[in-house]
């Protein structure tokens, strides 16, 4: 496993067609590469999805790949404090940014990402594994 990969998987409100600050930003500074899946399960937190990854899962979460290599360490600390990751943040924090295999491109890519890091105990599973359609916000891919 790449310990420093170049790409980056969004899967809830940093993934179009969400429009929010941070989704400009990485918008703006990384490149946007196709869908992605990872094998795991997607919660319905509210406002917010949250993910775990799994690799024994039978299912998988669906996102958005962002090439960030031009700008990786930018990206990450501006997406670390979106995410509320990192040492200023009271621990244990809600997510953790971690590295997982994504089927991209008929192939599995090591990317970097922002796992739930709480109980999912009484939260509701996102069946489809898609949040962007869970919400009712379908999102195609663009050409």
């Amino acid at each position: 496993m790449t310990n420093n990969p170049d790409f980056l998987i969004v899967y809830g409100t940093l993934r179009p067609p969400f429009d929010n600050t941070f989704a400009q930003y990485l918008r703006q500074r990384g490149r946007n590469v196709g869908e992605g899946t990872f094998k795991g399960q997607a919660f319905d937190m509210g406002s917010y999805p949250g993910a775990i990854y799994n690799e024994a899962s039978t299912t998988c979460v669906y996102g958005t790949v962002f090439n960030i290599s031009n700008q990786k360490s930018a990206i990450l600390t501006y997406l670390d404090y979106y995410e509320g990751v990192g040492e200023d943040f009271e621990q244990p924090t809600e997510f953790i940014r971690a590295i997982v295999p994504v089927l991209f491109n008929d192939t599995l890519t090591d990317c970097w990402i922002y796992l739930y890091n709480l109980s999912t105990d009484n939260k509701p599973l996102i069946e489809s594994g898609d949040y962007s359609k869970h919400i009712g916000n379908p999102y195609t891919s663009p050409a």
